[in-house]
């Protein structure tokens, strides 16, 4: 039984366009994990002062 090979055409959406989207997508990702972590920080924070 021979396995076939699927060929996929090739990317036409690489170059700066989806740079940019993989940056933003990264600074979002920082953004958010960093605001966690604020709010962790915090939940900590009042947690110890009460």
């Amino acid at each position: 039984m021979a396995v076939q090979r699927v060929q996929y055409a090739p990317t036409t959406d690489g170059g700066k366009r989806t740079d940019r989207r993989v940056a933003f997508r990264l600074f979002v990702y920082m953004a958010a994990a960093h605001l966690f972590g604020a709010f962790l920080f915090l939940l900590f924070w009042l947690g110890a002062h009460r």
